[in-house]
């Protein structure tokens, strides 16, 4: 195997393989390196995405196929449900095992992977850059990091993070509303936000997750909210299990003209949902036609955008400093904007007109407490 590419990527997972899936031209003369530390693409992870008029057709764009969709939607606090039939828009599931396994499927050829390989040390030696790793030392002209590491002067926002213990889980009795997922179903906490997000396949199977908005998120605590929630839908086989803590916050990736940053650590996860893939898919598709090349690297930089991101700066506050509150926030979003404006707002993809109808829609006491609260 040889030691020297065009390019190396840190990392095989769904920023990497959307970028490379579609900007790596079918006959390339480039020399591309994937290193991944894990030892195979795992069965732990969903992608979910909003789709529909005004939006990307991801499935058709990054030639995907979903698991499933729903055209109705509930969230629910202390007893309050709202439900919402989002036509034409649907909300769509991507199993992370086959996605990333069909995004390295459509590279392979044009890319070498090599699995269980940990990078430890990326040195900068003149005009190439030097991979270390468990595996032997690499060098390159460029650096495609998708590595979730993120700098204290990189951070633009309030800190918090999103964690999560799922599982996809199969019950006796017909339980489940299969036309139906629920997005938010909270749980009183007055230290954190916390819900329920269920989203049933069949009437006997559903991915069920515990999720939380905290400073300092504690895993075990968690799982023990988890396993109790559980309880509800009462005997249950476990067929797949999920966890992370995705980092909620504002980044502006330090510029380097050898390293390429992407993924979280280059602000590609929305700040105030913890999603990426629509995210992903939006920025490609501002570089529709392009093709990845020897000197073009830098030129596919990721460029935010300044009015969500204010936005998501209010959100982020609101969530870090009034946990107890932040419910009333999300449900007065559903309940009372317009759900075209609110899906193309969470999809990066808002128009002046949804921007004032979410304006108009949220509780103005508590964002203003949110943009006058100091960091």
């Amino acid at each position: 195997m040889k030691t020297e590419y065009d390019i190396i990527v840190i990392g095989a997972g769904l920023s990497s393989l959307m970028f490379l899936s579609k900007m790596l031209k079918q006959k390339t003369k480039l020399s591309v390196l994937v290193l991944e530390q894990k030892k195979s693409i795992t069965n732990n992870q969903s992608f979910c995405v909003w789709e529909g008029p005004g939006l990307i057709d991801i499935e058709k764009q990054f030639k995907l196929r979903a698991k499933h969709r729903w055209e109705k939607i509930l969230i629910e606090n202390n007893g309050e449900k709202i439900k919402k039939d989002i036509q034409p828009y649907r909300y769509v599931y991507h199993d992370g095992h086959a996605t990333l396994k069909k995004l390295s499927r459509q590279i392979k050829g044009q890319v070498e992977t090599l699995y269980n390989t940990k990078v430890k040390r990326v040195n900068e030696m003149g005009k190439k850059i030097q991979v270390a790793s468990s595996n032997g030392n690499f060098s390159s002209r460029y650096i495609i990091d998708s590595r979730p590491k993120i700098e204290k002067s990189e951070i633009k926002s309030e800190y918090i993070q999103q964690a999560f213990i799922g599982n996809e889980i199969e019950v006796n009795s017909n339980y489940f509303n299969k036309f139906e997922a629920t997005i938010m179903s909270f749980s009183k906490n007055k230290t954190e936000t916390e819900f329920i997000y269920q989203l049933p396949f069949t009437k006997k199977r559903a991915l069920v997750e515990t999720t939380l908005f905290s400073k300092n998120p504690n895993l075990k605590k968690l799982q023990s909210k988890h396993t109790k929630n559980l309880k509800k839908y009462g005997t249950y086989k476990i067929l797949k299990t999920e966890r992370g803590i995705i980092p909620m916050v504002l980044i502006e990736a330090k510029k380097n003209k050898k390293i390429f940053k992407i993924g979280t650590s280059a602000g590609m996860v929305r700040a105030s949902s913890g999603y990426s893939m629509r995210k992903i898919a939006n920025w490609l598709s501002m570089h529709k036609g392009k093709t990845l090349k020897k000197n073009n690297l830098l030129s596919f930089k990721y460029i935010p955008n300044p009015l969500l991101d204010f936005f998501d700066k209010i959100f982020l506050r609101v969530i870090k400093n009034y946990p107890d509150k932040s419910p009333d926030l999300f449900i007065n979003l559903f309940s009372k904007s317009n759900h075209k404006s609110l899906i193309k707002f969470l999809s990066d993809k808002p128009s002046r007109t949804d921007i004032i109808n979410i304006i108009m829609s949220m509780p103005k006491g508590l964002m203003l407490k949110g943009l006058l609260k100091k960091k």
